[in-house]
């Protein structure tokens, strides 16, 4: 691609999680030259009992997705754990890039959910017998709240930093999880999907279930990345995750 101007980058964050608590890995991620987006997922957060949606989530990606590729950005797509999910959902056809115009070029899942169309992630989470270590409490209406956050997120980040993040967290409606997934970009586009090896909210083990299955389903432009990190490499090793968007980047212009 003849394009050098760096990108865009959209994070669409985890569960449990809001944007602000990114903030220092979107400021690295802007003092390297991305534009740097990460809309508040609806779900996180919400009201009780709860009410927004899973496509409130996806609404909101979609927006500023489209908001991105109208203002002439192209767009790499940053999807942290749940963020998967919703960012598969949300970039369609209509938004990625053409001819190397304005629009999503590649997409980046960080220990983040594949789901196959016509599949829910709670079916995901009953075939692989939850290889998951988030022990939640869970409520009437569905909403969930983490209950070792430091262990499960944040086991590799000062113990003392790992509690104030930990503190942060908020609930996430859980039902909203049993929704079939109709679209799968990651078909189509450029993916890299990064393992976080040491990971206790979602196991090495899954992690590899996830890109297999995504394989399995047809994905033929997916590669894989190893980072030696907990669930939260935005917290333990930033630039090193600035680093593996750097890496897409130059791949892309370099294609």
């Amino acid at each position: 691609m003849s394009s050098t101007h760096k990108p865009a980058v959209l994070l669409v964050h985890g569960g449990f999680h809001l944007p602000e608590t990114y903030a220092p890995f979107l400021d690295k991620l802007s003092n390297a030259g991305f534009a740097v987006r990460c809309p508040h997922l609806p779900t996180n957060g919400d009201t009780r009992p709860p009410k927004a949606t899973f496509q409130d989530d996806v609404t909101a990606v979609r927006g500023v997705a489209s908001d991105l590729a109208s203002t002439g950005h192209q767009v790499i797509i940053l999807a942290h754990s749940y963020g998967g999910l919703v960012a598969s959902e949300a970039i369609t056809e209509d938004l990625y890039a053409k001819h190397g115009n304005a629009g999503v070029v590649r997409l980046i899942y960080l220990s983040a959910w594949l789901v196959p169309r016509g599949t829910s992630l709670t079916q995901l989470l009953e075939r692989s017998k939850y290889q998951a270590g988030v022990v939640l409490e869970m409520n009437e209406d569905g909403m969930a709240l983490p209950t070792n956050g430091p262990e499960a997120f944040y086991h590799d980040v000062e113990s003392e930093r790992a509690e104030e993040l930990s503190k942060k967290l908020v609930t996430h409606n859980f039902l909203e999880l049993s929704t079939i997934i109709t679209n799968t970009p990651w078909m189509d586009l450029p993916t890299l999907f990064v393992y976080c090896a040491k990971d206790v909210a979602l196991s090495l083990d899954l992690q590899k279930s996830i890109v297999s299955g995504a394989v399995e389903s047809g994905a033929m432009g997916l590669s894989v990345r190893t980072l030696e990190s907990s669930h939260g490499p935005f917290w333990s090793m930033p630039a090193a995750v600035v680093g593996v968007v750097e890496d897409v980047w130059k791949m892309y212009i370099e294609g």
